[in-house]
This record gives structure tokens, C-alpha cells and sequence, in this order.
């Protein structure tokens, strides 16, 4: 194997598939990175066994090969590397990387040691616009559970059977359903559960609101398809709780307030809160909402008073300060609307700019402490 290329081009691909070369590993293949060195062409992947990424990159091939390397250890030589075209040639057991004034080597392994990658089919693929993907798992990602217990709440449903393709996310506090138009993958697919890590590197590689994504559904994984940059990931197993069940139809009180003035307020008051619960509490009458927490613990308590436009009864709340913010910072809008019911039931916030059938904000409300 034999190439060269410029620093700042390898640096940067290295950077990618980094992202999914674990720091420690029962298996240290793991922690290797696989560079192909093809026709006019070096491919650069790394795994973790549950997400792969490659990259592809033109370079000047002078011999056809392929190495696995320590993926952290090159990439920190490379980035303190200065500026300039850095050749690449490997022998038996280590690879020499060489500089206009030095040179530094690497023992490697042999690359029939390193995890066999997915094929990638491109005549099963698909393509959809590349900014509604990335929207959708902007919205609703946050959502997803940490429980291992409950695998399928680790994950991000997409639902593509209808003219609507529909993500949500829940971990049984929260729930974000965002749906977009989109009649290309109509009744071609059940439903699939994706890990959030997968989803929630697409962004990075999606510079352009008119790029499209290539998508290949695999039998037990999804393939995305971003140009120079291929991510496949492991489906996790279903069935997906059944959320449109604990979407409420019918609260009957409806409060619209200052999305800013909302989230500074609660990130203030937040700050006394309870270190388990983070218990803000919402009390909504008629034009005020009043925000409080008692810590006693620190001996503390705070309380704001905010403007908003509210219709029914009073109604005291108890909320986790933290999922409220994380969801008012995923509304794009000046104000935002809460559909609520009663203290132990769930409310529903959304933008006032967008129906809440495309996109919504569930959230339970906590046991109220006095």
C-alpha cells in the first residue's frame, strides 16, 4: 500500500470515523482504524460492531493495499502535523508515514483481522431530502431512554408507511414526534427502530439544505448513503410501545407563553432546585404563570412571575426543569403553547408556527413536593 494526500483533507476524515472508534474495548481491533488504498481513491472506516462509518477521499495511489492502525494514535500524529502532502506505505507489519522533514511508523495489523463492513447495495437505495432528516432527528433524539432494560426506548421509531414519514422518541417522561412529507418510501417499509448515536451523526456530514440521503433498509440494519461518507447502523428490536395511545386528545387548558422569557425563568429557578427531581413548579391562573422551587437541602427557594395568555381553570404543575428546557429548546419560535389537563396528567407543548400533528412535545408532570 502506497498513497499520499494533503494533511488538512486526512486530518479531517480521520476526525470522522473517529466517532465511533470506542475509547476502550474488550476487542482491540475495535480501536483500529482500516485504511483501503484503491484505484485514485483511499477508504477510511472504523466500528464498534453497532455502527460503521466509511469515508472516501481522492488521493494519489501508487500501490493497491489496505492496513488496520491504532485510529487515535495516527490522528493525534496527523493533527500536530504541519501543512503539507503526507505519504503513506506499508510493509508486512507497520506503516511509515512520511513528511517533507521526518517520518513516523506504525505497527499495523493485518486487515483480515479487522470486522468484516456491511455491503453497501446502492440499487436498493432510496434517496429523501437530506434537511427533513436532519430535522426530524434534531427534534425528537433528546427524547430517547438510557434504560438498557427497555431496549426499544434507546431507540428512535421512523415510521415510513404513509405520505408522512414520522419520528418519536420517548423514555416514558417525555415524548417527541416530528413528521414530515415524504411519499418515496410509502408502504415499502415496517416500522424500524434506530439508535440515536447513528442518527445523531447525519447532521455532521449534511452541509447543504439541498443535499439528498441514500437509504438502504437492510434486514437487521439501515444503511445512510452522504456522499463521501457511508454510516450503517444495527436496527434495535422491537415491537415500540404504541405512543399514539399516550398522546392526550382533550386537555382543555390552554396557556401561550414567551418561549425566551419560559426558558431563562426555569433555568433560574432551577438552579434551588432539588438535585434528583429538579421540581420546578408551574402555577397558571388567569394572564400569570408562577414559577417556584424550595430546596431545603441548601435552604433556599425562588419564585418568577411571567405574563401569558391562558384559558380554564387554575392548575398547579410540578415539572423536571431539565426535560423542559431541553424541549423548549428544540421550538423554533417566539412563543409556545401548553395543552394541559390536570396535575398528574400529561401536557402537550408545541409551536405555535407548525400543527402539532407534525410536531409535538409530550411531558409527564411530577408528584407535586411541598
Amino acid at each position: 500500500m502506497k498513497f499520499s494526500l494533503p494533511k488538512s483533507r486526512l486530518n479531517n476524515y480521520l476526525q470522522s470515523v473517529l466517532q465511533v472508534v470506542p475509547t476502550k474495548s474488550t476487542l482491540p481491533i475495535l480501536t483500529n482504524i482500516l485504511i483501503e488504498a484503491l484505484e485514485n481513491k483511499i477508504k477510511i472506516s472504523a466500528t464498534d460492531l453497532d455502527i460503521s462509518i466509511t469515508t472516501t477521499m481522492e488521493s494519489k495511489v501508487t500501490k493497491k493495499g489496505s492496513a488496520s492502525l491504532p485510529g487515535k494514535i495516527l490522528f493525534e500524529i496527523i493533527k500536530e502535523l504541519p501543512e503539507a502532502d503526507i505519504s503513506f506505505e506499508a510493509t508486512t507489519q507497520r506503516v511509515e508515514i512520511k513528511i517533507p522533514n521526518g517520518s513516523y511508523k506504525i505497527a499495523s495489523v493485518s486487515p483480515d483481522e479487522f470486522p468484516k463492513l456491511p455491503v453497501v447495495n446502492t440499487k436498493k437505495e432510496i434517496k429523501i431530502n437530506g434537511s427533513d432528516l436532519v430535522k426530524m432527528i434534531r427534534k425528537t433524539t433528546f427524547a430517547c431512554s438510557d434504560d438498557d432494560t427497555r431496549p426499544a426506548l434507546t431507540g428512535v421509531l421512523w415510521q415510513t408507511k404513509g405520505d408522512k414519514m414520522l419520528m418519536v422518541a420517548t423514555d416514558g417522561h417525555r415524548l417527541a414526534k416530528m413528521s414530515v412529507e415524504n411519499k418515496k418510501l410509502k408502504g415499502l417499509y415496517d416500522d424500524v427502530i434506530i439508535p440515536p448515536k447513528v442518527l445523531n451523526l447525519i447532521p455532521r456530514f449534511i452541509s447543504s439544505e439541498n443535499t439528498e440521503v441514500g437509504i438502504i433498509f437492510g434486514e437487521n440494519n439501515i444503511i445512510f448513503n452522504l456522499g463521501d461518507v457511508v454510516l450503517t447502523s444495527r436496527l434495535i428490536d422491537g415491537p415500540y410501545p404504541s405512543f399514539e395511545q399516550v398522546i392526550p386528545m382533550d386537555n382543555d387548558k390552554k396557556m401561550i407563553v414567551s418561549r425566551e422569557e419560559l426558558l431563562r425563568a426555569v433555568k433560574r429557578i432551577s438552579i434551588l432546585s432539588n438535585a434528583m427531581t429538579h421540581q420546578v413548579k408551574f402555577n397558571v391562573g388567569k394572564n400569570k404563570l408562577l414559577l417556584s422551587t424550595t430546596n431545603r437541602d441548601v435552604g433556599g427557594e425562588g419564585k418568577e412571575t411571567l405574563e401569558c395568555d391562558y384559558v380554564g381553570d387554575e392548575i398547579e404543575l410540578g415539572y423536571n426543569a431539565i426535560y423542559i428546557n431541553e424541549i423548549l429548546n428544540k421550538i423554533d419560535s417566539e412563543e409556545v403553547i401548553f395543552e394541559l389537563s390536570s396535575s398528574i396528567a400529561a401536557g402537550i407543548i408545541y409551536s405555535p408556527n407548525i400543527p402539532k400533528e407534525d410536531f409535538l412535545c409530550l411531558i409527564m408532570p411530577l408528584r407535586l413536593q411541598e
